[in-house]
């Protein structure tokens, strides 16, 4: 499996930070979302995303938005538009246990 993300920039206990850039035509293979997640896309575009179960989406992706998504997704994304496509990518760890 692939990491969910073209760079790591940060990471501690609570979040994983990655960067992630598509240039046109190009593709990332099947990945696991592990945790529930969010992005911002700073350069928009449209993908196409395969799932596991072989389904295919065509997504437009627009800059400046925010995307929330639950954790255990696996696709592969491609990236079908004329431009590239650069978002920041933000997976939300599981909360830490109680302290009481």
């Amino acid at each position: 499996m692939n990491e969910v993300g073209t760079k790591l920039v940060f990471e501690n206990d609570r979040i994983k930070v990655w960067e992630f850039t598509l240039a046109p035509g190009e593709t990332i293979g099947a990945h696991t979302h592990e945790h529930d997640y969010f992005f911002y896309p700073l350069e928009g575009s449209t993908l196409e995303v395969t799932r596991a179960n072989g389904r295919v989406d065509h997504v437009r992706l627009e800059p400046g938005s925010v995307y929330y998504r639950v954790r255990g997704d696996t696709h592969a994304a491609k990236n079908t538009g004329p431009g590239r496509y650069h978002e920041i990518l933000v997976e939300l760890k599981d909360p830490l246990p109680s302290r009481a």
